[in-house]
């Protein structure tokens, strides 16, 4: 017997490294090629203000090639010529705050930000149910600790296709045209309603209404904020803030994340006597799901302060394009910026002609 199970620690662990193993090379191979990728042409001009370097980028990028060579004497020349009218404030705490302390600014930060924070603590909470979910299918215990664990995978696998899956797929097919707006919105107003019902009901469902209803919820899940808080914070940012915006908000998601875990995995075993199983072992659970539909309900209403993205530019987005709703004109020395991307148009145009010739 002890054998047995010696043996069967050794595969778990032996089966634990591996997943860590294959887990590291997915991010070896996402670091080489942002250590090796040229940098986007956008970058050069609107944060870097090097129009020669942009322009030529992007003339290359249109032939298939990875970088534009410009001449480095023009290069420089244009670089010491335009600084005055391409100069742009030092990237600084101060400078951040100075753009999101604007309301019209601000506000989208703040619904990224919260968005993406009360996803997390209902979408990382919602796994405290996982037990007795897995028992009501029957992919729960097992007589070794290798049959515990195989069950619980299989189990998971199984809710994984069942609900969240689908709900990606769904996404991805409807994102362009329904859009992120109404796509979070939708899903935040489902699970509203979901959590209601789980955390109002909870004593009365039985275990298969409690699956299906945990299955509509991983679809509505990722029919919803999970596809969309992570994709709008990518795309409404103006290039000079837009990665520290995204870190930001994926920050506030990590913090609802770590709330989930540490102050409602506690609280739902509240009032539990020892030894006890099932549904009896988290006698607040209930409690725990009437609060996410709260966070739910919080979630739905930030979101109106997102953009909608869909089928925009990144620089009317950013409200860099003369004529559009979001135009700002004092935005980024928009002159200096205009007048650079008039000139490395002008350019581009000179040197198709030249080539064509």
């Amino acid at each position: 017997m002890a054998c047995d199970c010696v043996s069967h620690f050794a595969q778990i662990l032996f089966v634990s490294n591996r997943n860590s193993g294959f887990g590291a090379v997915p991010g070896c191979i996402a670091l080489y090629y942002r250590l090796t990728i040229p940098e986007t042409p956008r970058y050069t001009f609107d944060v870097a203000r090097d129009v020669e370097k942009a322009g030529e980028d992007v003339s290359a990028y249109m032939k298939g090639k990875a970088k534009g060579n410009p001449d480095e004497i023009r290069r420089v020349t244009a670089m010491a010529q335009d600084s005055p009218a391409l100069e742009i404030p030092k990237a600084s705490f101060r400078d951040f705050w100075g753009h999101y302390s604007q309301w019209k600014f601000g506000k989208v930060l703040l619904g990224t930000a919260g968005s993406w924070f009360f996803l997390d603590v209902a979408y990382y909470g919602l796994g405290l149910n996982n037990s007795i979910i897995l028992s009501a299918i029957g992919w729960s215990g097992g007589s070794t600790m290798y049959e515990i664990f195989y069950r619980n995978a299989v189990g998971n696998l199984i809710l994984v296709c069942a609900g969240a899956i689908p709900g990606y797929w769904v996404s991805v097919a409807t994102i362009d045209t329904l859009g992120r707006k109404p796509i979070q919105i939708g899903g935040f107003t489902m699970l509203t309603i979901l959590f209601i019902v789980i955390g109002f009901a909870y004593n009365h469902l039985s275990g298969h209404a409690l699956l299906a209803l945990y299955v509509l919820a991983q679809f509505f899940f990722n029919f919803g904020p999970n596809s969309t808080t992570f994709i709008v914070p990518g795309e409404c940012f103006p290039t000079r803030y837009r990665s520290t915006s995204h870190g930001f908000s994926a920050a506030s998601g990590k913090v609802g994340a770590i709330i989930a875990q540490c102050v409602f995995g506690p609280l739902r075993t509240r009032g539990a006597k020892a030894g006890a199983t099932g549904k009896a072992a988290s006698p607040w659970l209930n409690h725990v799901m009437q609060i996410f539909a709260l966070f739910m309900l919080c979630g739905l209403f930030i979101s109106f302060l997102i953009p909608e993205t869909k089928r925009k530019t990144l620089e009317e987005l950013a409200g860099e394009v003369p004529g559009t709703p979001n135009y700002d004109p004092t935005l980024h020395v928009s002159r200096g910026y205009r007048a650079g991307s008039e000139e490395a148009e002008s350019d581009g145009k000179e040197r198709s002609g030249e080539t064509a010739v």
